[in-house]
């Protein structure tokens, strides 16, 4: 869990950008973590926590009870109450600004 965390820290984003960094630092974390912590191993992008494509925050936020508004959205990612291994801790802070491109509003975001 400590590790995941601090992997998480770093902001990668693919597991290709984990693999080159060097760290100078006293804590190093295994290149091979997925083989280190094979019992409870969720994958690279659980691990890293590289944020979710934008389909996949969509069906994620979607799925969120009660987040049916931008604030109400904003509120939830300003209380860090998303649980480290809920996949929704894998959604973007400002899911307007990461997914420019396919943004069409916070109502076809959280609502459908």
């Amino acid at each position: 869990e400590e590790a995941r965390r601090i992997a998480r820290g770093h902001g990668f984003d693919s597991k290709g950008e984990f693999l080159e960094y060097t760290c100078p630092g006293a804590y190093q974390i295994p290149k091979d973590a997925d083989i280190v912590w094979a019992e409870s191993w969720n994958g690279w992008e659980d691990f890293l926590g590289i944020t979710l494509t934008f389909t996949e925050g969509r069906e994620v936020a979607r799925k969120l009870e009660e987040i049916e508004s931008e604030e109400a959205y904003m509120a939830l990612m300003k209380s860090k109450t998303i649980q480290d291994g809920d996949v929704a801790s894998r959604l973007p802070y400002r899911p307007d600004l990461k997914y420019k491109g396919d943004w069409q509003g916070w109502k076809d975001f959280l609502v459908g």
